[in-house]
C-alpha cells in the first residue's frame, strides 16, 4: 500500500507553524518506521505542503494525519483535499476522536500506533474485519465506535520498529532543526488531581495512587485519569518505558549521517529513563520512588558523546523536560558532564505548594528551586514552564507564583515560559472551560513580571558572541539565524543575507528586540 503521514503538529488553525518551526517530533517518523517494517511504501509531508499542493495527495491508498488537539482546524483543512480511501488521524489530538470523525476522518488511533497499525493496514488492504483491530475509533451509522484494547503497548513489543531516519528531509529546515529522538515513552506521574472535577467527580483521598502498589496505581476506584489534571500523557501513552540504548544510538548516528545538527532525546521526563527497567515487570507509576538510574543514563549519554561529531560540537546533543523531584546533586552533575551548555526544562506551572497537590503535581515549589541551581551551577541552562488559568487558581496563588518567579534568574534560570490553561479531553480538567488570554485575565500581572524578566534576561546578551546557524532572510536586509545549540532566535544584519543560509556564524548580540528575540551582526563565519 502507499501511504502518506501528513504532520500537522503545532500547526495550529493556520496550518503553519510559526513558534516550534525549527521543531521535528518523534511521532510521524516513528509511525512511518512502523508502516517501512510492514513492507508498505511510506511518505511524510508537512501540513502547509499539503494545503499549498492538494494535488500532492494524488496516488496514495491511505492518508495519515498527526496533531495535537490545538491542530484540529488544520487536520480538518488536510482531510477535506482527499476522497479518495481511508483517512486516519492521531497522535496527542486522538483525545478528540469525535471531532475528528465529524470532520472527515473514517478512523482514529488511540494511543500508541504499535497497537494496531499492522492490523489496521491489513483492514484496508485484506479486508480483516474492523473489530479485530485494538485501540482504533471509527463511524459506523451514527455511531462513534472505539473498540477496546490494551492501554498500553508492553515493553517487550515498543521497540521492535526503528523510526524512519530518511524522512527526516522532508521538512523545511531539517539541517537546522531540533529533531526529537524518542527515549522514554509514557510518564511514570500516576498521581490523580485531588480538585473537585468538573464533572462533580472529587477525589477520596484513599491515597492508592499516592501510596499503592505500582500496578494498583493503574486504576482509579473514580476512574479519574492519572497524572497532572492537565496532561493527556499518561492516559494515552502509559507509564514510563525506556528504548534501549543501542536503537537510540542508531538512530541518532543516522541523523547524524543525514546531516542533521541538533538532536532532542525526546521524553516526558527524561529522568524516567531507566528507572523502569528497576522495577519492571511491574508498571513504572511512581513518579518519586525509586530514584534516577545514574548508571543507564550516563551509558546512554557516554555512548552518544562518543560519536564523533558529537564530541566535536558539530553536533549538538539536548534533552527537554525533567521532574523537578527527580533532580539532585548526582543528576545535575552528570548531566552537566555530558550536556553543559544546553537548556534543561523545568515544569513549575504554580508558585503554590498546595495548588501544586490538588492538581496532582509530584513536585514542590523548593524541589524546583532546587533543581535550577543544581543544574545551572554545573553548567546547563534551565527554562521553567508555568501555566495560568488552572483550575484552583486564585488571586493567592498567582501572588504567591510572582514571588517565585522572581527568585528564578538569580538561581540561573534563563527563560520562563507562561502558557495558558487549557482542558483537553481525556484529562481530568477536561470539563473546565478555557481561561482568557494572561493580559485580560488576572493573571495579568503574572504576564508582565515573566515578560520583563525574560527582555532582561536576554539583556544580558548583548556584547556575548554566540553561535547561530543562518536559516532564511527578511525583509531583504536580515538574515534569520538560529542559535546553537538553542536559544533565542537572531536577526543578524547584513547586505547579503541570502549568501549565509545553512552557514554556522559567530554572531556579536547588538540589541534586544523582544523578550524572545535578539539582533546582531557577523564576526566569523566557521562553514
Amino acid at each position: 500500500m502507499n501511504v502518506l503521514i501528513v504532520d500537522c503538529l503545532g500547526a495550529g488553525s493556520t496550518g503553519r507553524r510559526f513558534s516550534t518551526l525549527d521543531v521535528i517530533g518523534a511521532g510521524p517518523r516513528l509511525v512511518a518506521g512502523v508502516i517501512e517494517s510492514l513492507g508498505h511504501r511510506v511518505d511524510l509531508a508537512t501540513c502547509d505542503a499539503v494545503i499549498r499542493d492538494p494535488e500532492s495527495l494524488k496516488d496514495l491508498d491511505v492518508l495519515m494525519v498527526s496533531g495535537m488537539s490545538s491542530d484540529l482546524r488544520s487536520m480538518a483543512r488536510v482531510v477535506r483535499s482527499w476522497d479518495r480511501g481511508p483517512a486516519v488521524a492521531g497522535g496527542p489530538s486522538a483525545v478528540n476522536y469525535v471531532e475528528l470523525i465529524n470532520s472527515g476522518f473514517t478512523h482514529v488511533v488511540w494511543g500508541e500506533a504499535e497497537l494496531c497499525i499492522d492490523k489496521l493496514l491489513r483492514h484496508f488492504q485484506d479486508r480483516l474485519s474492523i473489530t479485530e483491530v485494538p485501540n482504533i475509533v471509527f463511524k459506523r451509522g451514527q455511531r462513534v465506535i472505539k473498540n477496546p484494547g490494551p492501554s498500553y503497548t508492553p515493553t517487550e513489543l515498543l521497540w521492535r520498529s526503528t523510526p524512519s531516519t530518511k524522512l527526516v528531509t522532508r521538512y523545511d529546515y531539517w539541517w537546522c532543526a531540533r529533531v526529537y529522538v524518542e527515549v522514554v515513552r509514557g510518564c511514570s506521574n500516576y498521581y490523580r488531581p485531588t480538585l473537585p472535577l468538573a464533572d462533580g467527580r472529587r477525589c477520596t483521598e484513599c491515597m492508592k495512587c499516592r501510596e499503592g502498589g505500582l500496578w494498583s496505581r493503574l486504576n482509579c476506584p473514580l476512574n479519574i485519569p492519572p497524572g497532572c489534571g492537565y496532561c493527556s500523557v499518561p492516559a494515552l501513552y502509559g507509564p514510563a518505558r525506556s528504548r534501549p540504548i543501542d536503537s537510540i544510538v542508531k538512530e541518532v548516528s543516522e541523523l547524524i549521517k543525514i546531516g542533521v545538527k541538533r538532536i532532542v532525546l525526546s521524553a516526558p521526563d527524561f529522568l524516567d529513563y531507566g528507572r523502569d527497567w528497576l522495577v519492571y515487570p511491574a508498571p513504572l507509576t511512581d513518579p518519586r520512588y525509586p530514584p534516577p538510574n545514574l548508571q543507564a543514563i550516563q551509558e546512554l549519554l557516554e555512548r552518544l558523546t562518543e560519536v564523533s561529531e558529537v564530541s566535536s560540537r558539530e553536533v549538538y546533543i539536548m534533552i527537554e523536560n525533567v521532574k523537578p523531584n527527580l533532580v539532585n546533586e548526582k543528576v545535575a552533575r552528570i548531566l552537566g558532564m555530558y550536556l553543559r551548555g544546553t537548556t534543561v526544562h523545568l515544569g513549575l506551572e504554580t508558585g503554590c505548594n498546595k495548588h501544586h497537590i490538588v492538581l496532582g503535581r509530584p513536585s514542590t515549589v523548593d524541589e524546583v528551586l532546587r533543581a535550577a541551581s543544581l543544574l545551572a551551577k554545573e553548567g546547563l541552562r534551565p527554562y521553567v514552564y508555568v501555566i495560568h488559568g488552572l483550575p484552583g487558581e486564585s488571586k493567592k496563588t498567582i501572588k504567591e507564583t510572582i514571588k517565585v518567579v522572581k527568585k528564578l534568574p538569580d538561581l540561573g534560570v534563563e527563560k520562563i515560559t507562561l502558557y495558558r490553561f487549557t482542558p483537553l479531553k481525556g484529562t481530568a480538567f477536561e470539563g473546565f472551560s478555557r481561561p482568557p488570554p494572561a493580559v485580560k485575565s488576572r493573571a495579568r500581572k503574572l504576564y508582565y513580571t515573566i515578560r520583563r524578566i525574560n527582555y532582561v534576561s536576554k539583556k544580558k546578551l548583548v556584547g556575548q558572541v554566540l553561535r547561530a546557524v543562518g536559516v532564511a532572510t527578511k525583509a531583504g536586509d536580515a538574515l534569520i539565524a538560529y542559535t546553537l545549540p538553542h536559544g533565542p532566535v537572531i536577526k543578524v544584519l547584513t547586505e547579503s543575507p541570502e549568501v549565509f543560509i545553512g552557514k554556522t556564524l559567530e554572531v556579536v548580540i547588538t540589541r534586544v528586540l523582544s523578550d524572545r528575540a535578539v539582533e546582531g551582526r557577523i564576526k566569523a563565519v566557521l562553514n
